[in-house]
């Protein structure tokens, strides 16, 4: 499973079974889905557009865990084991989703064990990639968790000729990995001149994902010494 989309793992029955029981919805830009501490009654999947998926602080400062696109489900994990968001949820730009509510998925998992196997997998994988996020800030300097975040992040997208697109400005990759948008800039810099990566307006292109680990690898090695 390369993105966050379990639906597509399931059985064409099983798959077709689930999808016939969301209901399409658009959503505005900016649109809060949920806050933390909100009971979740709905679960979503992007047919287009993004969501933020974010910690919010007591004085009101942002931590971007991640963006999620197309493809994506979203907010299934608290459903699933009947808890409130612990993030906050808020659209990127006007968003088309397949809507699920929370009883439809106890249903669909009463119905098919495949479904609550896919589930429990999907739960697993985010709190791997939350353990690696807080390893990557405990132990990685800022340069080196920038091209980790960039590596991580590509393995989730579909590869093109030109190498893989992450919808991200310099600004969320700052509240990703708590730095300022000017050491960000310093760093995607170095990364283009190495021919790593290749920063356009609001994305950055992956070219070369070895490269990156390389980096990570040597960076994290000489703040050791």
């Amino acid at each position: 499973m390369r993105s966050y989309n379990w639906i597509d793992e399931l059985t064409p029955t099983v798959r077709d079974a689930v999808l016939r029981c969301a209901h399409p919805r658009t959503v505005a830009d900016s649109k809060i889905l949920y806050q933390s501490g909100d009971r979740v009654t709905e679960i979503f999947q992007i047919v287009s557009g993004a969501i933020r998926k974010c910690i919010i602080t007591e004085d009101g400062q942002e931590v971007l865990l991640h963006v999620y696109g197309p493809g994506d489900i979203v907010a299934d994990s608290p459903v699933a084991s009947d808890e409130s968001s612990p993030v906050t949820l808020t659209t990127r730009g006007e968003t088309r989703l397949r809507v699920w509510s929370a009883s439809d998925l106890r249903q669909l998992r009463d119905q098919h064990q495949e479904v609550d196997m896919a589930l429990a997998c999907q739960i697993s994988r985010r709190l791997r990639d939350a353990l690696r996020l807080i390893e990557e800030l405990l132990t990685l300097p800022v340069a080196a968790r920038i091209a980790s975040r960039f590596a991580q992040l590509s393995d989730l997208g579909k590869p093109s000729e030109r190498g893989v697109d992450l919808m991200l400005s310099q600004v969320d990759i700052g509240l990703m990995v708590g730095s300022t948008r000017q050491s960000v800039s310093r760093v995607v810099n170095e990364l283009r001149e190495l021919g790593l990566i290749e920063p356009l307006y609001g994305k950055i292109i992956i070219k070369d994902r070895p490269g990156l680990n390389r980096y990570v690898r040597e960076h994290h090695r000489s703040s050791e010494k």
